[in-house]
C-alpha cells in the first residue's frame, strides 16, 4: 500500500509512504517484486514501514543469515536507513521503518 503526501508548493518534496507485509512463506517472485519496488522508490523522499519478517538480520552489526542477506543488500544499495533498533517480536526486529534519512 502506497500513498503520496504533497509537502511543497511545486510538489518537489512529496513524501512517498509505503506499508509492507512480507509473509514468511513469500515466494521468490513476491520477494523480487518487493525488492524492485524498494529500489525504484528509494530515490524519492520515502518512508517504508512494515513487517518484513527477516529475523536473521542484526540491524546493529549488519550480520545476517542467508535469507536476510539479499534484503539487507537492497536496503544498503538503495541508501536507506533502518530506524527500529529494539525488538519488535520476541528477540527479533521484524517491524521496520526505512527512510533516506539517518537517525541523526
Amino acid at each position: 500500500m502506497w500513498c503520496k503526501i504533497s509537502t511543497g508548493v511545486n510538489n518537489s518534496e512529496d513524501l512517498h509512504i509505503g506499508v509492507v507485509y512480507r509473509s514468511p512463506s513469500a515466494d521468490d517472485a513476491e520477494i523480487s517484486e518487493l525488492f524492485s519496488v524498494i529500489s525504484c522508490v528509494s530515490s524519492k523522499h520515502v518512508m517504508i514501514m512494515g513487517d518484513f519478517n527477516y529475523p536473521g538480520i542484526n540491524w546493529i552489526t549488519f550480520d545476517c543469515d542467508d535469507a536476510g542477506e539479499r534484503f539487507l543488500n537492497v536496503v544498503q544499495d538503495s541508501y536507506l536507513f533502518q530506524h527500529v533498533l529494539s525488538r519488535t517480536r520476541v528477540n527479533n526486529i521484524l517491524d521496520l521503518i526505512l527512510s533516506r534519512r539517518s537517525h541523526d
